[in-house]
């Protein structure tokens, strides 16, 4: 899991590598105190696994930016 932190929520993200070589990566909000967890499942698929992360972190930040 790589994690990253955004207007103080934590942005966890889970890549995958599917079998035709392409990449996902689903991420997880998590607001403190109590851990309260939002679960995104990614739909879209990359060439690489740098491209899913930096795709998901994008999507993640947004997410936030449009909850507050």
């Amino acid at each position: 899991m790589i994690q990253a932190v955004h207007k103080g929520i934590e942005i966890e993200m889970e890549l995958h590598q599917l079998t035709e070589g392409y990449w996902k990566c689903d991420y997880t909000l998590i607001k403190h105190p109590g851990r309260i967890q939002t679960i995104h499942h990614g739909s879209e698929q990359f060439p690489t696994m740098d491209l899913a992360k930096e795709h998901a972190l994008q999507q993640a930040r947004e997410a936030i930016d449009l909850a507050q």
